[in-house]
């Protein structure tokens, strides 16, 4: 599966009794969409019967390592707490990590990153497991750098052990992809994908993988919704100079889609990607032909292509900035307006909510942090151009509200202890959240995902503050 963001990292060393497992998190995690922290109280839960059967895996012979790292979210959530939203925070962290973890505060003074305590902590000769679909090879160049000194390597495991010890694993997202008109992207796929070659014979190259699901959605003029807060879905691009190749669960579309792409465009299932760059990464190196992946492209790709590591050289293989990275980072004038009209668009919901909202507390209504929430999301919903939300609204009144501020800001209107600034977005629990009130501070961040743009608003609410 491909990831889209990596925020933390947790470590399994195989020695259950004699060391715990780490959860390595950071301060600094960038806000983005599935990270943010719900402030409810969860129960612990105790993980002891998942990391023995964890450990049992490690030990067989078709795996054979003395520990594992675990870079998605996905699979921490299930060996850490069924309850955990992302753990993103060290006091969320601490809540909800049981007897079995060590939470490592990166970022804070004497606190190692993951590599460097795997470099320093493991014995001689470790073998240490990833699934090489869910790490960047350039991450795994630098961990590789680090066990150098303990002749340990890392392993590419060819399956994901976390997935194998989670028996109710939800099935991977496969939701409907819709094509994306010129009238909003005001650009044509075939018209990106002839930029695109452009590229690649300035840089020699005969082909190129593309693999960051934002960028196939805006090269291929395609929208999803497989990631929550997101329009992108789950595929791989592959361009040469003569084929263009989507891989993807073709269930997920409809005629709507195939007219769109046109019988110039391969489509192939998803999960014959690495079997079909193997054959290409063979093909182009008894060419010498050069073919171009991303310095973010996962081990798996690098691995198929015949690039086992990004510091070992191969002649045919490029490494380097992905070109489409740039590409689309040229906004043309469509695009620029359709930022203008969408935030237009959003700011009228916006001020039709705060309209709302003050009406309902002057005339003494009870509406708690998610009710309030959700009438927002309604008049945006309303818009025909609305796709959803891009990341969970911070509804947030009283203490909550200074929580989702800065601790200056927040430590100038209202008396805030440093324990709640930690925590700095707040995501209101549905079934246990405060209730607004017009004598409080109210903090709403919010924003939405539109056809022509994307917003992300933060408004302040302050009357009288008691």
């Amino acid at each position: 599966m491909q990831s889209a963001f990596r925020p933390a990292f947790a470590f399994f060393p195989l020695r259950l009794r004699t060391v715990s497992a780490h959860f390595f998190t950071t301060s600094r995690t960038p806000r983005l969409p599935r990270f943010f922290a719900s402030m409810a109280a969860h129960a612990t839960v105790n993980t002891s019967a998942r990391l023995q059967a964890l450990r049992e895996l490690m030990e067989k012979p078709e795996y054979n390592v003395q520990a594992v790292v675990v870079p998605t979210e996905d699979q921490r959530k299930y060996l850490v707490s069924e309850a955990a939203s992302g753990c993103a925070y060290f006091l969320q962290a601490e809540k909800q990590l049981d007897h079995n973890w060590t939470l490592m505060k990166q970022g804070l003074p004497n606190v190692p990153t993951w590599q460097e305590f795997l470099s320093k902590n493991l014995d001689s000769h470790t073998r240490i497991g990833v699934d090489p679909t869910l790490i960047a090879a350039a991450d795994a160049e630098v961990i590789q750098k680090a066990l150098e000194p303990k002749q340990s390597e890392l392993v590419s495991l060819p399956k994901n052990l976390v997935d194998l010890v989670w028996s109710d694993r939800p099935s991977r997202p496969a939701n409907t992809v819709s094509p994306l008109e010129v009238k909003f992207s005001g650009k044509s796929h075939t018209a990106k994908l002839e930029l695109l070659r452009e590229e690649l014979k300035k840089k020699g190259a005969r082909a190129t993988v593309v693999n960051m699901l934002d960028e196939v959605a805006w090269l291929f003029n395609l929208r999803g919704s497989d990631i929550d807060f997101n329009p992108v879905f789950f595929a791989y691009g592959l361009i040469d100079a003569e084929k263009t190749l989507l891989f993807v669960n073709e269930s997920q579309f409809d005629e709507s889609v195939r007219n769109h792409l046109g019988s110039e465009i391969e489509v192939h299932p998803y999960d014959t990607f690495f079997a079909y760059l193997t054959h290409l990464g063979a093909e182009l190196k008894q060419s010498k032909d050069n073919v171009l992946i991303s310095d973010k492209a996962s081990l798996a790709v690098a691995d198929a292509i015949g690039k086992a590591c990004l510091r070992v050289e191969k002649d045919n293989v490029i490494v380097a900035r992905s070109p489409v990275t740039d590409l689309k980072a040229i906004k043309n004038d469509v695009e620029v307006e359709g930022f203008r009209q969408s935030h237009v668009r959003d700011g009228a919901a916006l001020v039709r909510y705060f309209a709302w909202l003050e009406e309902q507390l002057d005339g003494g209504a009870v509406l708690n942090e998610s009710q309030a929430a959700d009438q927002l999301e309604k008049y945006r919903s309303e818009n025909d151009l609305f796709k959803g939300l891009s990341f969970p609204t911070i509804s947030a009144t009283g203490p909550n509200g200074g929580m989702s501020a800065s601790y200056l800001w927040a430590s100038a209107v209202i008396d805030l202890s440093p324990m709640h600034i930690a925590i700095i977005h707040y995501q209101p629990d549905r079934d246990d959240c405060a209730v607004v009130k017009k004598e409080q501070i109210y903090l709403c961040d919010s924003g939405a995902q539109y056809l022509d743009g994307t917003t992300d608003v933060t408004r302040t609410y302050v009357r009288e503050l008691s």
